[in-house]
């Protein structure tokens, strides 16, 4: 007889649109169970109790409960450092929703702080677990574009965040460029070595970025909030001996490619737990995203004086 093996105990800290987005993927996820919810909203905690889960208003009186094995951190950016920092020195494995942290050296503190505290820390680029992306990043590694020309990444939301979400996601460049920068490295293994990012503002609702990777290969970020198909995800890529479009989220099926994606990516860290190798994004990766989005917008403050 085959012995069970418990699910993973997670606890969501925040529940906000983001952290009902993963307590709705972590109803279908196999291996990892929410337990228990943290969030400072009364009615928030109210609502999530008559679901089942455990709520605390803070990160102190969850740890001082217990009863769980891992925590996904789903909280407000700039909240994540202190939160990572928090749950590592418990010990405490953590998925934690990206940039994880609102600049370059707050993600590198945060990695720090699980680094010393021997914890796994797996960011939330949930790109790497879409089918269609894996499919297109298998047949390039492969050799089945050949040399590639040119890579663009296109992220278009349908409308723009609410202006309380604005205040603290750090602007369109991180809110959103950190997407398309981990997916560019990922996807071509290459570094990312020069950016150029252009828009009408700091926190405009649309940007462009354009891009040199360490090999010479030109690419070419668009971002943007107002989309008449909703919220889309598409990539493109030109090689010597081919070409592919992949719109892997788009229109009204896209929210579940979104899902199904998260529900992969919380699987991934329940067994990266258990032991077996982590495939998510780490946080050096982490590092490399938000050094990029850095750039990009240290170019266009640069660009508008």
């Amino acid at each position: 007889m085959v012995a069970r093996v418990e699910p993973v105990r997670l606890a969501v800290i925040g529940a906000g649109r983001m952290g009902r987005t993963h307590l709705g993927a972590l109803a279908r996820a196999r291996g990892v169970e929410a337990v228990a919810a943290v969030d400072p909203v009364d009615a928030v905690r109210d609502e999530l109790s008559q679901g089942g889960l455990r709520t605390w208003a803070s990160a102190d009186e969850l740890l001082d409960a217990g009863g769980f094995d891992a925590v996904l951190v789903a909280a407000p950016t700039d909240l994540h450092l202190d939160l990572v920092t928090r749950f590592a020195g418990a010990g405490l494995p953590i998925l934690c929703e990206k940039p994880c942290g609102v600049h370059a050296d707050e993600t590198a503190q945060a990695v720090r702080a699980a680094a010393d505290a021997d914890v796994l820390l797996q960011v939330g680029y949930w790109r790497r677990f879409v089918p269609a992306l894996v499919a297109v990043r298998e047949r390039l590694l492969a050799g089945a574009y050949g040399s590639v020309l040119l890579v663009s990444c296109w992220q278009w939301d349908a409308q723009p965040p609410p202006a309380s979400f604005r205040e603290r996601s750090g602007g369109i460049l991180l809110d959103m460029g950190v997407h398309e920068f981990d997916q560019l490295r990922w996807l071509t293994g290459r570094e990312i070595d020069e950016i150029a990012a252009f828009a009408e503002a700091r926190d405009a609702d649309s940007a462009t970025a354009l891009v040199r990777l360490d090999d010479g290969t030109g690419a070419l970020v668009s971002l943007g909030r107002w989309f008449p198909h909703g919220d889309c995800c598409w990539l493109e890529l030109m090689g010597t001996s081919g070409h592919v479009r992949e719109p892997f989220m788009w229109g009204e099926e896209g929210a579940q490619v979104f899902e199904d994606a998260l529900v992969a990516q919380a699987e991934a860290f329940s067994r990266a737990v258990r032991g077996e190798a982590p495939q998510g994004a780490t946080g050096e990766d982490a590092i490399r995203a938000i050094e990029a989005a850095d750039r990009a917008a240290r170019s266009l403050a640069a660009l508008r004086g």
